[in-house]
């Protein structure tokens, strides 16, 4: 098949959670289809990996967004009664681009990644049409006004309020619409017609495990209530606590400034030589300042993610705004680490409470996780242990694949089930946890 695919942020390299998704996607079906990619490019440094993308396309668009232009005319269209997500990506180079590939190529499906990029697609003379929405935006802007005050609140409420039945109209108008999570599905109220809609979830690739470096040893066993009481983590290098994520990200930045400020000084006065790193890039001014904090390191952009998550004891995914699915739990899991995380950072992800991770939503009971795992090697490698074998089960980026191609091909059009990976129930949301006496 000719398909072509449409993509609101160029994805090369699969550095974060949109661009995974989406240069799996292609990958995956230029394995046995024609693929034409045209995306959009938000910095000159992103242009250095347009080249690097044809090598899995048969021809890559790549337009220049210029941000401040697309803001203001996002603004505008929000005064004009309209949304800023259709404004903002609104370009006539995307659509001379495509245009010009359509009258030389009959493509036979288009696919939409994002709502920014419905509009677009819905433009493309061609039989079939899918839009993956991954998560409603429409939602996000709710919460972020949620959040917000004065101007910023406005903007958001006013653009998740508009964005809503837009976004049940884009459903109506395409073939098929994907989502992320049965969450997001259930947002919709079953205002889809049956058979619009597929869970198609993300996967994860499985690192190899790092070899056990005496560096990592901590108390001994009977050490370890006595020391887990005076906060001590006997060790050659610092109890490391960590977070990764695109650090100007608001709900990064929103998750990460609330954990240091609400979490982190009763962690360190339990544990008293912890470390808290923060690893990602693009730190906001907010974040950088964070550096000054006891304990608290901000890494920004690292070469090597995997190293830096290797060297966690703990990670946290501590998220208050979240919607849809949290790549950095799923890959912290996948590297054997135990992850504690908000019931908001959970949705989506079929684990249990206790067993493949910690749920807590409290600053009290997120500290007293935290300082549990840092003071308790045993209980570290069993989550962890427990956490890796449930994404190697559950989050499979093959079986998620073969599900979307099987939806952009429409093989599935004349089904009215969903399609969805192999899932537990949904995660018991408690803040109860037996801890260890002192902690």
């Amino acid at each position: 098949m000719n398909i072509l695919y449409l993509a609101h942020r160029i994805p090369y390299p699969p550095d974060k959670g949109d661009k995974l998704r989406s240069f799996r996607q292609i990958e995956y079906l230029a394995r046995r289809h024609r693929v034409w990619c045209a995306c959009f490019v938000d910095t000159r440094s992103d242009e250095q990996y347009v080249n690097p993308l044809r090598a899995y396309c048969h021809d890559v668009a790549a337009i220049r967004l210029n941000r401040t232009r697309s803001t203001m005319r996002g603004l505008f269209g929000l005064l004009r009664g309209g949304t800023v997500t259709e404004s903002f990506y609104t370009y006539s180079a995307m659509y001379a681009a495509v245009r010009r590939w359509c009258e030389s190529v009959k493509f036979d499906a288009v696919a939409a990644f994002s709502s920014s990029m419905a509009p677009s697609a819905l433009q493309v003379p061609v039989k079939r049409r899918v839009l993956d929405l991954c998560d409603l935006d429409s939602q996000k802007w709710l919460e972020y006004a949620a959040a917000s005050r004065g101007p910023a609140r406005w903007l958001y409420h006013t653009e998740g309020r508009r964005l809503a039945p837009k976004e049940r109209a884009w459903i109506d108008a395409f073939d098929a619409t994907l989502l992320i999570t049965e969450a997001e599905a259930a947002a919709l109220d079953g205002a889809a017609r049956p058979g619009k809609l597929h869970i198609v979830g993300n996967g994860v690739s499985l690192p190899e495990l790092a070899t056990r470096d005496s560096s990592d040893d901590v108390v001994s066993a009977p050490q370890q209530v006595a020391s887990s009481a005076k906060g001590v983590h006997e060790s050659s290098r610092p109890p490391t606590v960590g977070f990764v994520g695109v650090m100007d990200y608001r709900p990064n930045v929103d998750a990460v400034c609330w954990f240091v400020s609400q979490c982190w000084p009763d962690i360190r006065a339990l544990c008293p030589e912890a470390v808290f790193r923060i690893v990602g890039r693009s730190p906001t001014r907010r974040i950088r300042r964070l550096a000054i904090i006891p304990g608290v390191e901000v890494a920004g952009s690292v070469e090597d993610v995997l190293a830096e998550v290797r060297r966690f004891d703990v990670s946290v995914a501590p998220m208050r705004i979240a919607r849809g699915l949290q790549n950095k739990v799923l890959e912290a899991m996948a590297a054997a680490k135990p992850v504690v995380l908000t019931s908001k950072a959970a949705t989506g992800i079929a684990g249990r409470h206790a067993q493949e991770f910690l749920i807590a939503d409290r600053p009290s009971n997120i500290v007293q996780n935290v300082v549990w795992l840092l003071t308790d090697r045993a209980e570290r490698e069993r989550l962890g242990r427990a956490a890796r074998r449930f994404v190697a089960v559950h989050h499979c980026w093959e079986e998620a694949l073969r599900m979307f191609e099987l939806v952009v091909t429409g093989v599935l059009e004349r089904t009215t089930r969903r399609v969805s990976l192999p899932q537990r129930p949904v995660p018991v949301q408690a803040e109860e946890l037996a801890v260890p006496a002192g902690v």
